[in-house]
This record gives C-alpha cells, structure tokens and sequence, in this order.
C-alpha cells in the first residue's frame, strides 16, 4: 500500500510541475536587438514615434531610439521565455545533496546548511577540481558525537548538454552503539540536458568502516582495530532538474540500494522545490520511503545555499548589469 502510495505522490508531482510555472506575468515580455548586435529582455512601458522605453528585469529603465532597434520579438513559447530569463540556478552543480556532473570553476563555491544544524562547503580549486566536506553541530551532542564528511570530485563538461564528474567521498561519525563508525564511496555522476532541464545518474561503490575494541576473558581493554566491508552492489542514485518558473525548480533525488535484501519500500526518494535568486537558494521538499509513509509522515527537506565566486559575480552583470550596446543606444548611439 505505502509503495502505491509513493508512486502515485511521485507521478502526480512530475506530471503536475511543468504547469506550476505558467505566471501570467511572464507573457508580456519582449526581446529587443540591436543593430550593434546587442540584446535585451524586458517588457516595453512606453513608446512613441522615436522611442521604445524598457524595464529590464533588474528594474532598470531604457529608453531605446527606434533607429538603434534591428527587431523586437515577443517569446510565445514556454521554452524561450526560460531562455530569456537572466536568473540562473546558483545550485547547478548540487541537487538536493548528490553532485550533478557539473564542475563549480575555479574560484567558485558556496556555503550549505541542511536542516539549519548540518552546515557545508564546497569550492572549485581549478576548474575542474573541488572540495567539499561539512560537519553536523547538534547542539546536544559533543564534537565527538557529531557527523562528519569530506568529499573531492573532477568533473568535465562534455559539449553544451552534458557533464561527467568522479570523485570520493569520507563521512564518520558515532554508531548505534557508541562506538566510531563511517564509510566511503568511490561515484561517477554524468548529467544530461541543460541546468534548467536535466537528468543526472550516478553510481556509487561504497565501503562501511566499523571501529572495534577487543577485550580479554576478564574484560581488560586488549586492542582496538578497524575493518572495512565493500558493498557487493554498487548504489545508484537517479535525479534531476526542472526550471517551471523564473526562480523556481523542481529538484528530485532519488537513491537504490540494489542487493539480496532490496525493498523498494525502504528506498528513499527525495522531491524538493528550489527558489533561487541571484547568490541564495532553499530547497523545500521531502524524502519519500514508503515505509515511513505508513506511519503517515514523509521525511522533511530544508537546505540553504549562498554561491560565491568569480561565475555568480558575471551573473549577476548579465542580471542587473547593462551590456555596453545597451548603454550606447540609450544615450542615441553615441
């Protein structure tokens, strides 16, 4: 019952999404080139005989000689007003957790926090090499109770739609008993299609380390020792993205664990809502398990994220900046 549940929630959630972003607001924009070659998006609030004046997204007002204007398009279809929107995903190479295939640049990361206690890092060391890692601050727990990783990847991108990242990933923190315990993975992640629209499967060889203490037959501490067990299956993860409004995506991520003991009752599968704008982003969502849906709740998604870098800084030129064309049409070509 609850995996029929979860199927239909899914479903209903995909089929749904492309329509949320249908804003009425949307269908007055206009895009105006230039005889120099230059474009602008915005929507036109006054014309004359001489003139066209443009609000741009940013808010700026341009007031544009018809002379310097080589055409004006209105955007009908869903796919061209994406396409002329300046607001990107500042999250392009994340989603909900996982990697996308996309690298971060060099100099460009951003700072994470899941659920406001689980604070994070990532930042692109060349341009196809980062790090990242983050650590949990509970505030009940110690230092040494809290949960840890550390993750490298290299990724490349493979023409205009598609990207390929490997890397590793080390996360510790305390076991059911007390006692340390963590694991490792080595993963591949390739992503297809662009960010607003794009599919990313990986696959993830993962290792359980597990810290042991041995004692003598009167209880004495003996010696202590750590052993590692490979997962004999490796774990996939499905997920993507879905621009349906100016700032706003569909984020789903989705992990299976395949092996002899595989229910998909017990796979989670993660939805979450992206608002973005400029640096900031929040994903709102929740992972689904069936089982845990039984028991008539999902699982609660909240994660914020503030990109910085040398690639958001020329966003958001081409956001609230205006392109030299622009400038020198409005003052009449001079």
């Amino acid at each position: 019952m609850g995996t029929r549940v979860t199927g239909i929630l899914v479903l209903a959630v995909v089929l749904v999404a492309p329509y949320l972003g249908a804003a009425a607001d949307e269908t007055d924009l206009v895009t105006i080139t230039l005889k120099d070659g230059g474009t602008l998006v915005g929507r036109v609030v006054a014309e004359d005989e001489s003139a066209v004046t443009l609000r741009t997204s940013s808010g700026v007002e341009l007031k544009l000689p018809k002379q310097a204007i080589a055409s004006r398009e209105t955007p009908t279809a869903k796919s061209e007003l994406r396409s002329t929107s300046p607001v990107t995903d500042p999250n392009e190479s994340r989603l909900m957790f996982a990697p996308t295939g996309r690298p971060l640049g060099k100099g460009n990361g951003y700072f994470s926090d899941h659920y406001v206690v689980f604070p994070g890092f990532a930042f692109g060391l060349t341009k196809n090499l980062s790090l990242s890692g983050g650590v949990s601050t509970i505030p009940a727990l110690g230092l040494s109770e809290q949960v840890f990783y550390v993750s490298t990847s290299a990724a490349w991108t493979l023409g205009d739609k598609a990207a390929l990242a490997v890397g590793g990933f080390v996360a510790g923190g305390p076991s059911d008993d007390g006692a340390d315990s963590g694991g490792g993975a080595l993963f591949a992640v390739g992503s297809i299609g662009p960010s607003d629209r794009s599919l990313s499967v990986g696959l993830a060889f993962v290792a359980e380390r597990k810290w042991e203490d041995h004692f003598g037959p009167r209880g004495e501490y003996l010696s202590s020792d750590t052993s590692w067990r490979l997962r004999d299956v490796p774990v996939v993860m499905v997920g993507g993205s879905l621009r349906v409004a100016r700032n706003l995506s569909l984020i789903s991520e989705s992990w299976l664990f395949p092996g002899s003991d595989f229910e998909l009752s017990q796979q989670p599968f993660g939805l979450a809502l992206r608002f973005f704008n400029g640096r900031l982003s929040a994903d709102v969502g929740v992972v689904l398990v069936a089982e845990v849906l039984e028991e008539g709740f999902p699982v609660p998604w909240l994660s914020f994220s503030y990109r910085f870098g040398p690639s958001r800084k020329a966003s958001s030129r081409s956001a609230g900046a205006l392109p030299p064309a622009a400038v020198r049409a409005a003052r009449g070509g001079r």
